[in-house]
């Protein structure tokens, strides 16, 4: 029995802006169960694709669908946080604190 892949809409990633330098924000637009990749263990594998309109990323997981649909959110709200604000919870970036040294 096969599986129909799960498709969000994102009407506001189908549009086109113009050339206008506006930040889109990551979506995940499609889970679907798929083969365990090459020495991949587990039963279930899905792959899922999350989209910005102008970026697409794909990547597989094991597990159950609503497992696999709540990393790949996780994985979109992680990079629209970098993105839009310009700080990396894996890299953070910032200004170093000024150094308080009385010489």
């Amino acid at each position: 029995m096969a599986q129909q892949p799960t498709e969000i809409k994102n009407p506001a990633a189908a549009s086109k802006d113009g050339g206008n330098a506006k930040l889109r924000p990551f979506k995940v637009v499609r889970v679907e169960k798929t083969d365990a990749p090459e020495g991949g263990h587990g039963r279930e594998w899905y792959r899922y694709v999350l989209d910005s309109g102008r970026s697409t990323i794909t990547g597989q997981r094991c597990g159950s669908r609503k497992d696999v649909l709540a990393y790949a959110a996780q994985c979109a709200d992680q990079l629209n946080a970098r993105g839009l604000t310009g700080q990396s919870i894996w890299s953070p970036r910032g200004r170093k604190p000024a150094s308080t040294s009385s010489t």
